[in-house]
């Protein structure tokens, strides 16, 4: 078993030279490794979040959206990986585009496109990205004819609190939230009023300043009868926890799921925490191997927490219940008064520890009644959610940015985010999380490009070309927390592993325009390159009004 940091597309596809590889391991009996280079990585493995939009939002002249029509294509690469298919974002799209908005009529289609480029994958927040973009596009244009802030175009046109759970245009099924709420804080978090009152006087460096916002939902942990309906050759069902209470006293969790950075070991231990009051110290999580493990389709799609989390419960239950039965009869008690709370069970004034059940059941069997339960205190159990149609987080992103007319630039001087995961298990881990992602999206808006030059050779085959912010590209990003538990799962959790990633572009091109706005420029091509800023302004200029 190997533990790696991060894994994102590669991880959910079966690439070729891994066929390859076991095939050759097999012939010559002996293990065989796959090594590649930096340069050969980023040649020759994969393509994502090229896409293309022509959008149309039609509206009313107070900012209520009636409409939404939209064709969107997709660089699909050269040929399909398994199981995914070369179609993984073009069918998301039409899927996803309508976002957390209300509206009457809406029509998409979608294409993928084949070109001699590497293969799509499915990277952090598959196909929501580009779709928050568009839609937050159309939103910032929609205020713009109406003469309104674009927040308030936001909240018009937004589900009520009170009319969750709420089912979309598209039939998708929201379980919970305050949409508008959530915006609200965001606009208070990156002070709209201060902004707009500095952008009435002009910067000392002559650089211009600019606001934005964006806004999403991400379906997250998505149930068997979304996968099926998808048409996926591997459709997740039940997942399952293995858990045992050792001689020792100690709790072991066995589970499919692999954590890569999430944090699993601590927050599948909480929850056994939650049900038995075991001390931290003595949870030991198992993961990721099947030889050890129930089987699971493992992680990805936002899903191991509410999945996952949700199969830890239901064991910890059962074994909690199976320890109260033989507390009770250690305690000469009814098992209707035994319960496990704080690593004991208690009846009445009475306890015992859970290492002493434990000890009793391993090693002292004879002082145990005949009909106990022959199971004894290892238990597997599965868990669905109530709903299998997923969960639905959601979060504003908010950027202040400043940009320099004379060098293209681009400063990100304030960024500040509002999530909703439902309950939370763990805040710090979800604040890395959504810092993590966030960097993530501000590297697709600024940075991040794979060019090819006339001949058909690629331009970034080093890090030098191929550029990802660093921490001095990187702000300090701003988490606020809300939570709405989600009426379908376990504790109310929902799935928030890709969301940092979705809005970071969308805001930041808000920002961007919105900081232009006073020479009549707008840019939408990814990345927003000093180049392409520069080109942009000049193309605003007169003829012949150059500098001289």
């Amino acid at each position: 078993m190997v533990h790696f940091g991060g894994g994102f597309g590669y991880k959910g596809l079966l690439c070729c030279e891994e066929v390859a590889l076991a095939w050759l391991a097999q012939r010559v009996d002996y293990p065989v490794r796959w090594l590649e280079d930096r340069r050969e990585h980023l040649t020759a493995n994969a393509n994502c979040r090229e896409h293309h939009y022509q959008i149309t939002g039609y509206a009313t002249s107070d900012g209520k959206l009636l409409a939404i029509d939209c064709v969107a294509h997709v660089d699909a690469g050269a040929y399909s990986s398994f199981p995914i298919s070369s179609s993984l974002e073009a069918a998301q799209i039409p899927n996803l585009l309508p976002g957390p908005y209300v509206l009457s009529a809406y029509r998409c289609h979608a294409s993928a496109v084949a070109t001699n480029k590497c293969p799509i994958l499915p990277y952090r927040g598959v196909a929501r990205t580009g779709v928050c973009l568009a839609i937050e596009a159309v939103m910032d244009a929609i205020a713009r004819e109406a003469c309104l802030e674009p927040y308030e175009v936001r909240f018009r046109n937004m589900v009520r609190p009170e009319q969750m759970p709420f089912d979309t245009i598209l039939g998708k099924h929201f379980d919970s939230g305050d949409h508008p709420e959530c915006l609200r804080r965001a606009v208070a978090a990156i002070r709209l009023d201060e902004v707009r009152a500095r952008q009435r006087r002009d910067e000392p460096d002559g650089r211009l300043i600019g606001v934005g916002l964006s806004f999403f939902v991400e379906q997250g942990a998505h149930g068997t009868s979304v996968l099926a309906a998808w048409g996926r050759p591997i459709v997740p069902g039940y997942e399952q926890a293995n858990m045992k209470l050792t001689p020792d006293g100690e709790v072991e969790i066995h589970v499919g799921t692999h954590s890569h950075g999430q944090g699993h070991e601590t927050t599948y231990a909480q929850v056994a925490y939650e049900i038995l009051g075991v001390d931290f110290d003595k949870i030991k999580v198992v993961q990721g191997d099947t030889l050890y493990t129930p089987y699971s389709t493992s992680t990805w799609g936002s899903r191991c927490m509410v999945h996952g989390g949700g199969a830890v419960a239901a064991a910890s239950r059962v074994l909690a219940q199976r320890a109260a039965h033989i507390g009770a009869w250690l305690m000469q008690a009814h098992d209707a008064e035994a319960y496990v709370a704080d690593g004991k069970v208690i009846a009445g004034n009475s306890s015992v520890t859970l290492r002493e059940v434990a000890q009793a059941w391993y090693l002292q069997p004879q002082t145990l009644p005949p009909q106990l339960d022959t199971g004894g205190l290892d238990v597997t159990a599965g868990y669905r959610a109530a709903r299998d149609s997923g969960t639905f987080t959601y979060a504003a992103h908010a950027a202040m940015v400043a940009v320099d007319p004379a060098t293209g630039l681009i400063e990100i001087l304030d960024y500040a985010v509002v999530e909703d995961g439902g309950t939370l298990v763990n805040p710090m881990i979800v604040d890395g999380q959504i810092r993590g992602g966030t960097a993530q999206g501000i590297g697709t808006c600024l940075y991040e490009a794979s060019p090819f030059d006339a001949a058909g050779q690629p331009l970034a085959t080093t890090l030098q070309d191929y550029l990802v912010p660093g921490a001095t590209e990187v702000p300090n990003i701003r988490v606020f927390h809300m939570q709405t538990p989600s009426p379908y799962t376990e504790f109310g959790i929902k799935g928030l592993g890709e969301g940092g990633a979705v809005g970071p572009p969308a805001a930041i091109v808000s920002a961007v325009n919105d900081a232009l706005r006073p020479l009549g420029v707008e840019v939408y091509d990814l990345p927003l390159t000093p180049q392409r800023i520069l080109a942009a302004i000049e193309s605003r200029r007169p003829r012949g009004s150059g500098d001289s």
